[in-house]
């Protein structure tokens, strides 16, 4: 877990240290496309729009002030490093 806490330092100082004047919504709108483009390809569209509800759904829950709510096991069912492809 240690090196996705480091992709997503690299990802922030990134996104917060650019010199270009791109709004912090702009910022958002191209990190997001980036991961919509990479994901697709990467875990197919089908599975890529479930991690996203995923997301969305902890997002609110975090947001209303559910102390339940966390991104900590999200990757579980996704982690497929050593399965065998069917």
């Amino acid at each position: 877990m240690a090196d996705l806490d480091n992709f997503y330092s690299e990802l922030t100082d990134l996104a917060e240290g650019s010199p270009l004047e791109v709004s912090p919504a702009a910022r958002t709108v191209a990190l997001f496309r980036v991961a919509v483009e990479y994901g697709a390809v990467q875990m197919g569209l089908p599975t890529l729009s479930y991690l996203m509800s995923r997301l969305l759904t902890i997002t609110l829950g975090l947001a209303s002030g559910d102390k339940e709510a966390n991104y900590d096991d999200i990757l579980e069912e996704f982690d497929t490093d050593g399965e065998v492809q069917h």
